[in-house]
């Protein structure tokens, strides 16, 4: 294999954090002298493959609103509890245990190396979090729920929700209603995380806003809400809650079907939309920070990149980094390991996931021997 770019690690202006030694010792790269052992997983997860999990969770949000029993289900849940109710306390419960449902499966394969089929996805295999560290990480995600998530869904069901006419009822959104719904949310997420996350980075803002949730380089799923409560708002919610303020209506949905000159009518998102792409996006952060890269699910590898580089990666989609020539030393990377093999991706990203462990282990020596001196 040719030594060339891919063996430049890329700039990093984090610095020597202290609070990085806090977690556990990792093995050394050494005792994984394949390579990555998750590599022939890598070829399920090409760049195509990153759009799998929205398109399956669209269908599978269509699939739901049309059975008889939802519908029979959303009669009861109207008939028993009021659309505010079902607003804060339906939205904040159902949100609040798929993210630590799926959260805790990924901690205890952390802390445990439990189950092995999962292990073997791992991107990192040495490096480590240990309890006192998963600790922490829960006690900053609950508190940003309890004082962040909490209030603002308060605000939604009892100010926002009736006055933008956010329905809870039946008819159930039906094909077009969600699929324009989810992309009108999916664009105004990208926007919105891309510039307020770009801006968190400044100097002005990424002490006291961002750095926090930079602290863990290796990151783990529950870590992707791990940050000051400034930025859970402004930047991990706002964008998402935007996005469903302006969204397709029943009644747009219905014009366009029959007349295809008929403009979307810009109207509030059903409740079974908001829930549903709540956790999609739920889903989607977890996998991404998990620092598993796991076949069909959202790729891990653009994230643990930006968490080394500092300054490239913002956007969840990548859409406004390629604008904006936020991706370029990223893509630089991938494009010289593909030639390397090719024009083979899976390949290629077995060796930019191997170069990018090892940047990572090199970086820590150096920070090692900053604070502690020694060769």
């Amino acid at each position: 294999m040719s030594t060339t770019a891919s063996k430049t690690a890329p700039s990093n202006s984090a610095g020597v954090d202290a609070r990085l030694l806090s977690e556990t010792e990792p093995r050394s790269a050494k005792a994984w002298p394949g390579g990555i052992p998750n590599a022939r997983t890598v070829m399920e997860n090409t760049p195509a493959m990153a759009y799998a999990p929205v398109l399956i969770m669209q269908s599978l949000t269509i699939i739901i609103n049309k059975l008889p029993v939802t519908q029979r289900l959303y009669e009861r849940m109207n008939a028993t509890y009021s659309a505010e109710d079902i607003h804060i306390f339906g939205t904040l419960f159902i949100t609040t245990a798929v993210y630590w449902a799926l959260g805790l499966v990924f901690m205890y394969a952390d802390l445990t190396e439990r189950p092995k089929w999962l292990l073997k996805y791992k991107v990192q295999p040495w490096k480590r979090v240990g309890p006192k560290e998963y600790t922490k990480i829960c006690a900053i995600v609950l508190r940003n729920q309890i004082f962040v998530n909490v209030p603002l869904s308060i605000i939604m069901g009892k100010y926002i929700a009736p006055l933008r006419g956010m329905r809870t009822g039946l008819p159930l959104p039906g094909v077009l209603e969600t699929v324009g719904t989810w992309w009108f949310c999916l664009a105004c997420t990208e926007i919105g995380f891309f510039y307020v996350h770009r801006l968190f980075h400044s100097p002005k803002f990424y002490a006291k806003v961002h750095k926090k949730h930079h602290e863990y380089t290796a990151p783990v799923a529950l870590a992707s809400t791990y940050c000051t409560m400034p930025e859970h708002a402004l930047s991990n919610l706002l964008p998402i809650i935007l996005g469903m303020l302006f969204a397709v209506s029943a009644e747009g949905e219905a014009r366009l079907s029959g007349d295809f000159c008929a403009g979307l009518v810009i109207l509030g998102s059903h409740w079974s939309l908001i829930v549903m792409y709540f956790c999609d996006l739920e889903i989607g952060t977890l996998c991404t920070h998990s620092g598993y890269n796991i076949p069909y699910c959202h790729r891990s590898l653009t994230h643990d990149y930006h968490h080394y580089s500092f300054n490239e990666n913002f956007g969840p989609l990548g859409i406004l980094d390629a604008l904006h020539g936020t991706s370029k030393n990223f893509n630089k990377v991938m494009k010289e390991a593909q030639a390397r093999h090719d024009g083979d991706y899976d390949k290629a990203s077995q060796e930019v996931l191997s170069q990018l462990a090892q940047w990572e282990v090199e970086k820590e020596e150096r920070e090692r021997r900053a604070i502690y001196g020694g060769n």
